[in-house]
Protein backbone atom coordinates (compact mmCIF):
# COMPACT_ATOMS: atom_id res chain seq x y z
CA UNK A 1 0.00 0.00 0.00
CA UNK A 2 1.30 3.76 -1.08
CA UNK A 3 0.40 6.74 -1.40
CA UNK A 4 1.57 10.12 -2.35
CA UNK A 5 1.28 11.94 0.87
CA UNK A 6 0.26 16.14 0.62
CA UNK A 7 1.94 17.02 3.71
CA UNK A 8 5.69 17.17 5.40
CA UNK A 9 6.92 15.66 8.71
CA UNK A 10 6.60 17.43 11.73
CA UNK A 11 9.22 18.81 14.03
CA UNK A 12 7.26 18.02 17.07
CA UNK A 13 6.44 14.50 18.63
CA UNK A 14 2.68 13.87 17.89
CA UNK A 15 0.75 11.90 20.65
CA UNK A 16 -2.62 10.30 21.13
CA UNK A 17 -4.08 6.62 20.24
CA UNK A 18 -4.56 4.99 16.50
CA UNK A 19 -8.15 3.00 16.61
CA UNK A 20 -6.78 0.56 13.98
CA UNK A 21 -8.76 -1.76 11.89
CA UNK A 22 -6.24 -4.75 11.63
CA UNK A 23 -6.68 -6.99 8.35
CA UNK A 24 -5.96 -10.54 8.09
CA UNK A 25 -2.26 -11.86 7.50
CA UNK A 26 -0.40 -8.90 8.90
CA UNK A 27 1.21 -9.33 12.78
CA UNK A 28 0.64 -6.62 14.92
CA UNK A 29 4.09 -5.27 14.82
CA UNK A 30 3.96 -5.18 11.38
CA UNK A 31 0.95 -2.70 11.92
CA UNK A 32 3.27 -0.75 14.30
CA UNK A 33 5.26 -0.64 11.19
CA UNK A 34 3.03 0.78 9.24
CA UNK A 35 1.81 3.48 11.57
CA UNK A 36 5.21 4.42 12.51
CA UNK A 37 6.49 5.30 9.03
CA UNK A 38 2.86 6.86 8.10
CA UNK A 39 3.42 9.67 11.15
CA UNK A 40 6.68 9.54 11.18
CA UNK A 41 7.07 9.01 14.64
CA UNK A 42 9.21 6.85 16.41
CA UNK A 43 7.30 6.01 19.96
CA UNK A 44 4.65 3.87 19.08
CA UNK A 45 3.59 0.49 20.21
CA UNK A 46 -0.04 -1.34 20.24
CA UNK A 47 -2.09 -2.58 23.29
CA UNK A 48 -2.53 -5.79 23.14
CA UNK A 49 -1.05 -8.72 20.28
CA UNK A 50 -3.90 -9.74 17.19
CA UNK A 51 -2.94 -13.03 15.98
CA UNK A 52 -1.93 -12.80 12.19
CA UNK A 53 -5.06 -14.81 11.05
CA UNK A 54 -7.46 -12.83 13.05
CA UNK A 55 -8.59 -8.89 12.63
CA UNK A 56 -10.63 -6.32 14.12
CA UNK A 57 -9.72 -3.34 16.51
CA UNK A 58 -6.20 -2.55 17.55
CA UNK A 59 -5.34 0.69 19.01
CA UNK A 60 -1.95 1.95 18.42
CA UNK A 61 -0.41 4.35 20.68
CA UNK A 62 1.95 7.27 19.73
CA UNK A 63 4.55 9.19 21.29
CA UNK A 64 3.75 10.17 24.67
CA UNK A 65 1.05 7.72 24.48
CA UNK A 66 2.86 4.57 24.78
CA UNK A 67 3.10 5.80 28.21
CA UNK A 68 -0.73 4.61 28.94
CA UNK A 69 -0.70 1.39 27.29
CA UNK A 70 -0.36 -0.54 30.55
CA UNK A 71 -3.57 1.50 31.52
CA UNK A 72 -5.51 -0.11 27.97
CA UNK A 73 -4.34 -3.59 28.45
CA UNK A 74 -6.37 -3.38 31.64
CA UNK A 75 -9.75 -2.30 29.89
CA UNK A 76 -12.08 -5.24 28.70
CA UNK A 77 -12.59 -6.52 24.97
CA UNK A 78 -14.79 -8.20 23.28
CA UNK A 79 -14.16 -10.60 20.39
CA UNK A 80 -16.50 -12.41 17.75
CA UNK A 81 -15.76 -15.85 17.11
CA UNK A 82 -16.52 -19.24 14.97
CA UNK A 83 -15.16 -22.44 17.18
CA UNK A 84 -15.37 -25.57 15.07
CA UNK A 85 -16.41 -28.68 17.13
CA UNK A 86 -15.21 -31.81 15.90
CA UNK A 87 -11.55 -31.35 14.84
CA UNK A 88 -8.23 -30.64 17.30
CA UNK A 89 -5.40 -28.48 15.79
CA UNK A 90 -1.73 -28.40 17.45
CA UNK A 91 -1.56 -24.61 17.24
CA UNK A 92 -5.66 -24.14 18.47
CA UNK A 93 -6.60 -22.81 15.25
CA UNK A 94 -6.61 -22.97 11.24
CA UNK A 95 -2.97 -22.25 10.84
CA UNK A 96 -1.60 -25.16 12.29
CA UNK A 97 -2.11 -29.17 11.70
CA UNK A 98 -5.59 -29.93 11.99
CA UNK A 99 -6.90 -33.89 12.75
CA UNK A 100 -10.10 -35.27 13.23
CA UNK A 101 -11.38 -35.24 16.81
CA UNK A 102 -15.23 -36.85 17.68
CA UNK A 103 -18.06 -36.86 16.19
CA UNK A 104 -19.58 -33.94 16.71
CA UNK A 105 -23.64 -34.39 15.20
CA UNK A 106 -24.82 -35.19 18.47
CA UNK A 107 -24.63 -31.66 20.08
CA UNK A 108 -26.88 -29.32 19.89
CA UNK A 109 -27.48 -25.67 20.59
CA UNK A 110 -28.35 -26.29 23.91
CA UNK A 111 -25.59 -28.65 25.21
CA UNK A 112 -22.88 -26.28 23.61
CA UNK A 113 -24.31 -22.72 24.92
CA UNK A 114 -24.63 -24.53 28.47
CA UNK A 115 -20.75 -25.84 28.26
CA UNK A 116 -19.81 -22.16 27.19
CA UNK A 117 -20.99 -20.64 30.34
CA UNK A 118 -18.83 -22.90 33.10
CA UNK A 119 -16.17 -21.10 30.84
CA UNK A 120 -17.36 -17.83 32.33
CA UNK A 121 -15.86 -16.05 35.26
CA UNK A 122 -12.21 -16.53 36.57
CA UNK A 123 -11.32 -19.66 35.24
CA UNK A 124 -8.04 -21.53 34.16
CA UNK A 125 -5.88 -21.69 31.11
CA UNK A 126 -2.92 -22.76 30.10
CA UNK A 127 -1.25 -20.99 27.21
CA UNK A 128 -0.63 -22.07 23.59
CA UNK A 129 2.82 -23.00 22.61
CA UNK A 130 2.18 -20.80 19.56
CA UNK A 131 1.81 -17.71 21.90
CA UNK A 132 4.29 -14.97 22.76
CA UNK A 133 4.48 -16.11 26.55
CA UNK A 134 7.96 -16.58 27.27
CA UNK A 135 9.70 -19.28 28.71
CA UNK A 136 13.30 -19.45 29.94
CA UNK A 137 13.69 -16.11 28.14
CA UNK A 138 12.24 -17.39 24.91
CA UNK A 139 8.66 -16.82 23.35
CA UNK A 140 7.06 -20.09 23.35
CA UNK A 141 6.30 -19.76 19.02
CA UNK A 142 10.16 -19.71 18.69
CA UNK A 143 10.28 -22.79 20.54
CA UNK A 144 7.52 -24.42 19.07
CA UNK A 145 8.55 -23.55 15.49
CA UNK A 146 11.81 -25.78 16.47
CA UNK A 147 9.32 -28.53 17.32
CA UNK A 148 9.70 -28.27 20.69
CA UNK A 149 6.86 -28.46 23.71
CA UNK A 150 7.82 -27.31 27.19
CA UNK A 151 5.38 -27.40 30.55
CA UNK A 152 3.50 -24.68 31.08
CA UNK A 153 1.69 -23.38 34.22
CA UNK A 154 -2.17 -22.57 33.70
CA UNK A 155 -2.69 -18.70 34.31
CA UNK A 156 -6.01 -17.44 35.92
CA UNK A 157 -8.03 -15.40 33.19
CA UNK A 158 -11.48 -13.28 33.60
CA UNK A 159 -14.28 -14.46 31.04
CA UNK A 160 -17.26 -11.79 31.89
CA UNK A 161 -19.49 -13.00 28.94
CA UNK A 162 -20.15 -15.37 26.10
CA UNK A 163 -23.14 -15.31 24.42
CA UNK A 164 -23.78 -18.57 21.78
CA UNK A 165 -24.62 -16.05 18.48
CA UNK A 166 -25.48 -18.71 16.42
CA UNK A 167 -24.94 -22.91 15.94
CA UNK A 168 -24.41 -24.91 12.71
CA UNK A 169 -24.87 -29.04 13.77
CA UNK A 170 -23.15 -32.18 12.10
CA UNK A 171 -20.60 -34.29 12.33
CA UNK A 172 -17.99 -31.00 12.64
CA UNK A 173 -20.38 -28.68 14.13
CA UNK A 174 -19.86 -24.92 14.74
CA UNK A 175 -20.28 -22.20 17.13
CA UNK A 176 -20.67 -18.62 16.68
CA UNK A 177 -20.21 -16.97 20.10
CA UNK A 178 -19.40 -13.27 21.36
CA UNK A 179 -17.07 -13.32 23.87
CA UNK A 180 -16.11 -10.21 26.58
CA UNK A 181 -12.71 -11.11 28.39
CA UNK A 182 -10.10 -9.19 30.26
CA UNK A 183 -6.37 -9.22 29.27
CA UNK A 184 -4.83 -13.06 28.45
CA UNK A 185 -7.54 -14.61 27.43
CA UNK A 186 -7.02 -17.04 24.25
CA UNK A 187 -9.85 -17.60 22.69
CA UNK A 188 -7.85 -20.49 20.82
CA UNK A 189 -7.71 -22.32 24.40
CA UNK A 190 -11.13 -21.50 24.98
CA UNK A 191 -12.22 -23.46 21.47
CA UNK A 192 -9.88 -26.69 22.48
CA UNK A 193 -11.15 -26.72 26.37
CA UNK A 194 -14.51 -26.35 24.48
CA UNK A 195 -14.09 -29.20 22.51
CA UNK A 196 -12.28 -30.55 25.39
CA UNK A 197 -15.25 -30.42 27.71
CA UNK A 198 -18.03 -31.97 25.18
CA UNK A 199 -15.43 -34.93 24.04
CA UNK A 200 -14.71 -34.10 20.80
CA UNK A 201 -12.09 -31.71 20.22
CA UNK A 202 -12.31 -27.99 19.01
CA UNK A 203 -10.03 -25.39 17.47
CA UNK A 204 -10.92 -21.28 16.76
CA UNK A 205 -11.95 -21.52 13.18
CA UNK A 206 -12.15 -17.37 13.22
CA UNK A 207 -11.62 -14.76 15.02
CA UNK A 208 -12.65 -10.49 14.78
CA UNK A 209 -11.84 -8.50 18.14
CA UNK A 210 -14.91 -6.00 17.98
CA UNK A 211 -14.21 -4.11 20.49
CA UNK A 212 -11.08 -2.76 23.47
CA UNK A 213 -12.41 -0.81 25.90
CA UNK A 214 -13.84 2.61 24.74
CA UNK A 215 -12.46 1.47 21.21
CA UNK A 216 -14.41 -0.04 18.26
CA UNK A 217 -14.54 -1.52 15.01
CA UNK A 218 -17.38 0.18 13.10
CA UNK A 219 -15.20 3.69 13.87
CA UNK A 220 -11.68 1.74 13.37
CA UNK A 221 -9.27 2.64 10.91
CA UNK A 222 -8.23 0.72 7.87
CA UNK A 223 -4.60 0.70 7.04
CA UNK A 224 -5.72 1.87 3.42
CA UNK A 225 -7.47 5.17 4.86
CA UNK A 226 -4.10 5.87 7.41
CA UNK A 227 -2.04 5.74 3.69
CA UNK A 228 -4.43 7.85 2.26
CA UNK A 229 -4.88 10.31 4.74
CA UNK A 230 -3.49 13.72 3.56
CA UNK A 231 -2.57 14.13 6.89
CA UNK A 232 -2.74 11.23 9.17
CA UNK A 233 -2.39 12.78 12.67
CA UNK A 234 -5.69 14.04 12.29
CA UNK A 235 -6.68 10.31 12.76
CA UNK A 236 -5.37 10.11 16.53
CA UNK A 237 -7.95 9.89 19.17
CA UNK A 238 -7.38 11.55 22.68
CA UNK A 239 -4.81 10.06 24.98
CA UNK A 240 -7.24 10.34 27.86
CA UNK A 241 -9.41 7.40 26.10
CA UNK A 242 -6.61 5.07 27.76
CA UNK A 243 -7.17 6.08 31.19
CA UNK A 244 -11.15 6.85 31.43
CA UNK A 245 -11.57 4.38 34.05
CA UNK A 246 -9.79 6.69 36.48
CA UNK A 247 -11.42 9.31 38.33
CA UNK A 248 -10.62 12.79 36.63
CA UNK A 249 -9.27 16.17 38.34
CA UNK A 250 -9.43 19.31 37.29
CA UNK A 251 -6.95 22.01 37.84
CA UNK A 252 -6.88 25.69 38.20
CA UNK A 253 -4.11 27.64 35.68
CA UNK A 254 -1.70 27.67 38.73
CA UNK A 255 -1.95 23.93 39.74
CA UNK A 256 -1.68 22.80 36.46
CA UNK A 257 1.34 24.81 36.30
CA UNK A 258 2.48 23.05 38.99
CA UNK A 259 1.83 19.55 37.59
CA UNK A 260 3.75 20.20 34.53
CA UNK A 261 6.99 21.10 36.33
CA UNK A 262 6.63 17.70 38.01
CA UNK A 263 5.38 19.52 41.32
CA UNK A 264 2.52 18.54 43.85
CA UNK A 265 -0.59 20.91 43.87
CA UNK A 266 -3.39 21.40 46.23
CA UNK A 267 -7.23 20.89 44.75
CA UNK A 268 -10.10 23.26 45.15
CA UNK A 269 -12.14 20.19 44.55
CA UNK A 270 -10.84 17.34 45.84
CA UNK A 271 -12.47 14.18 44.78
CA UNK A 272 -14.85 12.10 47.31
CA UNK A 273 -12.06 9.27 46.87
CA UNK A 274 -9.85 6.84 49.67
CA UNK A 275 -6.46 8.49 50.11
CA UNK A 276 -3.29 7.30 47.65
CA UNK A 277 -6.29 6.41 44.55
CA UNK A 278 -4.87 7.27 41.20
CA UNK A 279 -6.91 9.41 39.23
CA UNK A 280 -6.36 11.31 35.74
CA UNK A 281 -5.43 14.99 36.15
CA UNK A 282 -6.86 17.90 33.41
CA UNK A 283 -5.91 21.42 32.71
CA UNK A 284 -8.48 24.56 32.54
CA UNK A 285 -8.50 23.50 28.98
CA UNK A 286 -9.22 20.29 29.32
CA UNK A 287 -6.22 18.49 28.20
CA UNK A 288 -4.88 15.53 30.00
CA UNK A 289 -1.82 16.87 32.02
CA UNK A 290 -0.77 13.73 34.25
CA UNK A 291 -2.06 11.09 36.30
CA UNK A 292 -1.46 11.45 39.74
CA UNK A 293 -1.98 9.93 43.44
CA UNK A 294 -4.48 12.13 45.40
CA UNK A 295 -4.27 12.25 49.37
CA UNK A 296 -7.04 14.65 50.89
CA UNK A 297 -6.61 17.76 48.62
CA UNK A 298 -3.12 17.56 47.49
CA UNK A 299 -2.13 15.74 44.06
CA UNK A 300 1.02 14.31 43.59
CA UNK A 301 2.25 13.46 39.89
CA UNK A 302 3.17 9.83 39.16
CA UNK A 303 3.24 10.22 35.55
CA UNK A 304 3.29 13.81 33.80
CA UNK A 305 2.36 13.97 30.47
CA UNK A 306 2.77 17.07 29.33
CA UNK A 307 5.80 18.87 30.76
CA UNK A 308 6.97 22.22 30.67
CA UNK A 309 5.40 25.76 32.09
CA UNK A 310 2.92 26.89 29.37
Amino acid sequence: MTATRAWSPRSLTVSGILNIAKPAGMTSFQVVRMVRRALDERHVGHAGTLDPAATGVLPICLGRATRLVDYLLREPKTYHARLRLGERSDTGDLEGTITPGADASHLTREVVAEALQGFVGRIEQVPPMHSAVRHEGRHLYELARQGMEVERAARVVHILSIDLMAFRPGPTAEAEVTVECHRGTYLRVLASDLGDRLGVGGLLAWLERTAYGPFLLESAVSLEALEAAPDPSTLLLPMELAVLSLPRVDLLPAGASAIRRGQGTWLAQPPAVPAGTEVRAHGPDGRLLALGEVRGAHLRPTKVLVAGAG
